[in-house]
């Protein structure tokens, strides 16, 4: 049921290879050669994986630096290790990853050693939606105001946890949504419930909207690449910058028909 969407966090990771996230590196100096690590553990799934680039560096000439995959790494996660599939791509087929399990990234890179923990959060529990249809009409089309709240989505939190909301929309033809209603996410907030306004659905057919239960050091990463603030580089990874988190994943559909009503 659960599916991770790498389109949320392309922009993260953009913005991470000119700048990092999370606590300040105060322990060791900042330099171009210092690498960035992707990489988002899903609760229920049994894939490992990491992607490690190298950073986007600015000249005094105006040239750049590109980004690129760093091959040949000897990746461990829990002391096991990862397989380069593409370059820069290292996974790990293993055991069912469940909550409360804590994993270990570790690997050297050019006399460093790179470290970082995540562990995997609770399920998201008892996801429901309301109304689970809805009567597309004209007016809703075109409404693109926020003052109408017509589905009601609220699950169990126990822990005052962050969460990110994702929206899929089927986007079939017969009501186009020109192609920028087909996906749409929200900043991670704390919480246990979204309100949905008509802009939230635009086609006919079944909208899944996704909970995702995130780490802090996410939250902090997309609050700090949405307000641009790319002026301080911090990282929750010791000597490289990026992110190594977990998630858990839940959804829930709602049907949306056309009326002429």
């Amino acid at each position: 049921m659960a599916k991770t969407y790498n389109i949320i966090f392309t922009v993260c990771l953009f913005l991470i290879t000119l700048s990092g996230c999370g606590e300040q590196l105060m322990d060791y100096s900042i330099e171009t050669d210092t690498p960035v690590v992707e990489s988002y553990l899903q609760e229920g799934s049994n894939t490992l994986s990491v992607n490690v680039y190298s950073m986007e560096v600015y000249l005094k000439n105006d040239e750049v630096k590109l980004s690129k995959p760093v091959s040949g790494l000897n990746i461990k996660i829990n002391g096991e290790l990862l397989e380069e599939t593409t370059s820069g791509t290292y996974q790990l087929t293993t055991d069912t990853l469940r909550e409360g399990q804590t994993y270990d990234l570790q690997f050297d890179h050019n006399g460093k050693s790179i470290e970082a923990t995540t562990t995997i959060p609770a399920q998201v529990r008892n996801l429901r939606v309301e109304p689970e249809s809805l009567a597309l009409t004209s007016y809703y089309m075109w409404d693109m105001s926020d003052t109408a709240e017509v589905v009601n989505v609220s699950w169990d939190d126990p822990g005052n946890n962050y969460y990110q909301v994702y929206i899929e929309s089927p986007n079939v033809s017969d009501m186009p949504s020109f192609g920028i209603f087909g996906r749409r996410m929200m900043q991670p907030f704390r919480g246990n419930t979204y309100r949905a306004t008509a802009r939230d659905f635009r086609s006919t057919g079944t909208h899944w909207i996704y909970i995702y239960r995130v780490d802090e050091d996410y939250a902090e990463l997309f609050e700090r690449v949405s307000s641009s603030d790319l002026a301080n580089p911090v990282s929750f990874i010791r000597n490289a910058f990026g992110i190594f988190t977990s998630m858990s994943i839940a959804r829930v559909g709602v049907y949306v028909y056309e009326s002429s009503e």
